[in-house]
This record gives C-alpha cells, sequence and structure tokens, in this order.
C-alpha cells in the first residue's frame, strides 16, 4: 500500500476560504446574496476574523512551511513518481502516434507543472492493443523507471520548477 501525503493547502487557500464570507467572492468567482448566503453568527466572525488577523501575521512562517512541504512532497514524487499513460499525436507528424507518461509536479501557492516524457512510438509496441497501452505493466514500469531518472537528472541541476510562471506582463516598471 502507497502512502500518499496530503495536498499542500497555500497560505492563498486558507486566506481565500476565511475571506469567503466577507466578500461573496472566491478565486475570481462571484456569488450573488441568494445563491451563496452564509449563515454567521457575530460570535463566528469574530473568530474568523482574528483567523485572518493571525495568517496576515504568519505570513512569512506559513509560506515558509508550504515551500518545506512543496521539497518534501517533489522529493516523494521523485522517489515515486505517479504515472499517467497516454497516446496521443505527434504534433509535426499528424499520421504519427507517440507513446507518453506524464506526471504532476506541485508548485508554490498551489498550481502543478505537468512533466511529460516520451515512451517510444505507438508502432514499438504493436503487439499489445492500443487500449492496453494504458495497463500494460512492463510500460507502467518502464514509464516509471524513465519518470524517475528525468525527474532526478532534472532536480540535480535546478531545472525543475518550484515556483509557477509569471507572465512578463505582470512586471511593471
Amino acid at each position: 500500500m502507497r502512502l500518499k501525503f496530503p495536498q499542500v493547502l497555500t497560505y492563498q487557500d486558507w486566506e481565500d476560504l476565511y475571506s469567503l464570507p466577507n466578500n461573496k467572492e472566491y478565486k475570481g468567482f462571484i456569488f450573488r446574496k441568494e445563491v451563496f448566503d452564509y449563515p454567521e453568527t457575530n460570535e463566528m466572525k469574530q473568530v474568523r476574523d482574528e483567523v485572518l488577523k493571525l495568517l496576515h501575521k504568519n505570513r512569512k512562517a506559513i509560506l515558509e512551511v508550504e515551500e518545506k512541504m512543496i521539497d518534501y512532497v517533489h522529493l516523494d514524487i521523485i522517489n515515486r513518481p505517479s504515472v499517467y499513460i497516454a497516446v496521443i499525436k505527434d504534433t509535426r507528424n499528424p499520421e504519427l502516434e507517440n507513446v507518453t507518461a506524464k506526471t504532476f509536479w506541485p508548485l508554490v501557492g498551489g498550481g502543478r507543472k505537468e512533466i511529460r516524457i516520451y515512451l517510444g512510438r505507438l508502432s514499438d509496441f504493436s503487439h499489445l492493443k492500443r487500449s492496453d497501452i494504458s495497463t500494460d505493466k512492463s510500460i507502467k514500469n518502464k514509464a516509471i523507471k524513465l519518470m524517475k531518472e528525468h525527474l532526478l537528472e532534472k532536480y540535480k541541476i535546478g531545472a525543475l520548477p518550484k515556483y509557477p510562471r509569471t507572465p512578463s506582463s505582470v512586471f511593471k516598471k
């Protein structure tokens, strides 16, 4: 049995969750009063406001814990990657199909990056039916081995992302 660590709950998630009853908005979704009416007593509101104050006061420490949790999850993924196998069309030559494996790499702040590796052409696996490619044990084991090697190599040279990419338009001069 594989032990799976819970998803890292980010500072932003906590802040959004406890701010929700104040502004009726969550991750850009605005709720109309008749759709989102959160019954909250004065005592509940007071405690929620205290939680928000504590979150803001300890923001730096919470973000530091979040980063370390992400570091741990990264090492766990490198050690035992979960891979998903798929057959996809070759973008340069649509007649060809490739067998690939992917895993998801969590990022600080809650995002994740898809990391995909090439396993071979579909024609290399002609001994299998197309529908059996993703469930075949030998392909799965090969995918896990190659993904481990790929992730470890990229980790050692510092080429795996830790933070989401920020569009250059966000930076203003």
